[in-house]
Order: structure tokens, then C-alpha cells, then sequence
């Protein structure tokens, strides 16, 4: 039976490649964030606004009556 005993540098390189998948599911996810951003600011900026409109209930066009003139 051969165990295999570790080294500096197998340890340096195996850290390296863990480092590189690390990297690069970091930079997915960052990816996925930045996307979901966009795709929120997108929704706000395509709906649409309703606006009442300035006549309907308008204040000024509406008669009041005073208790006293009926």
C-alpha cells in the first residue's frame, strides 16, 4: 500500500485550482445580480403610469351648496 504524502506544492497548485472554480462561480453570481438589477430597473422604466385626470372631481368644477341658500 503507497500512501502519497503531500507537498508544499501540491498544496499550492490544489489551492489554486479551487481558487479558479471559486472565481468563476463568484463571477456568476455577481453576473446574476447585476441581471436581476437591470431587469428590475427595466419593469419600473416599461410600466405604465395612469394619470387621473386633471377635470374629473376637479374641485373648481364642482357646485357647493350652503346650507342656508336651499
Amino acid at each position: 500500500m503507497h500512501t502519497h504524502k503531500s507537498t508544499t506544492y501540491d498544496l499550492i497548485v490544489e489551492s489554486e485550482s479551487e481558487d479558479k472554480n471559486r472565481a468563476l462561480l463568484e463571477t456568476v453570481i455577481y453576473a446574476l445580480f447585476i441581471l436581476s438589477a437591470i431587469v428590475s430597473i427595466w419593469q419600473f422604466v416599461v410600466q405604465p403610469i395612469v394619470v387621473p385626470s386633471h377635470t374629473a372631481g376637479f374641485a373648481s368644477n364642482q357646485t357647493q351648496c350652503v346650507q342656508g341658500e336651499i
